[in-house]
């Protein structure tokens, strides 16, 4: 099957030779990964800052609700379009190519996530949004962040209360009056006194980590660590 059907890059469907290889070197070598120095904060990269990590002035102004975030890489292509096929078009072969770039991070994050008092949450769409795209992006993305997870990740614990309309048509303020109180925990009991793991795909202006991480925080949750694959730059 390999010789007649030979495996090709996902994104510039160039040949690949190894096996299990999904993505090829060259666009590998595009992804941008985010490495310190970072805000110990929000994570936001400090490309022209050396040293170690340390707050960054928006957070030194205003701390966010949650207590920690991190992204694994820039969002830019490629993988900037592997999750837009995934979020938009169901598209779920990107999950391999996804499962690729992330893994270099899981090792490090499987360090931090050792308590059992750890529960992942993914961040929730509005059922007829779920229903509409075919699948929520952010609980496979969960699943690909912890393989391991079991029944720390608890799928339906946080709702979305009203469908509302998508973050990327919105301004920033506009993005926080669209989202502000519309995420709620349904069972409060799964996230009392636990540290909670919010996944989602992109973190922009961190709007909706920040909605989704007061519900959390009203419902008992000690901390709220955000997990992104990517972070907007700029």
């Amino acid at each position: 099957m390999e010789l007649i059907y030979p495996s090709r890059c996902y994104c510039c469907q160039i040949g690949l030779t190894r096996r299990g290889q999904v993505i090829c070197a060259d666009c590998l070598s595009k992804v941008h990964y985010l490495q310190s120095p970072l805000c110990s904060c929000c994570g936001r990269e400090f490309p022209d800052s050396s040293g170690g990590d340390h707050l960054c002035g928006f957070c030194l102004r205003q701390l966010p609700v949650y207590d920690r975030a991190r992204s694994v890489v820039r969002y830019e292509d490629p993988v900037s379009h592997l999750l837009h096929r995934l979020k938009y078009a169901a598209d779920t072969s990107t999950l391999p190519v996804l499962t690729q770039v992330i893994e270099p991070f899981v090792h490090d994050l499987a360090q931090e996530f050792q308590s059992a008092n750890d529960r992942i949450v993914p961040v929730p769409l509005f059922p007829a949004r779920v229903k509409k795209r075919g699948l929520n992006q952010s609980l496979l993305l969960a699943r690909i962040f912890f393989p391991k997870a079991g029944d720390a990740l608890l799928v339906d614990s946080m709702i979305r209360t009203r469908d509302t309309p998508p973050q990327t048509t919105l301004d920033g303020d506009a993005r926080r009056k669209n989202l502000r109180a519309a995420f709620a925990v349904r069972n409060p009991d799964a996230i009392q006194g636990r540290r909670i793991f919010l996944v989602d795909d992109v973190l922009t202006t961190g709007t909706t980590v920040t909605e989704c991480g007061r519900a959390l925080l009203s419902a008992g949750a000690v901390e709220v660590y955000v997990l992104t694959v990517a972070r907007v730059t700029g």
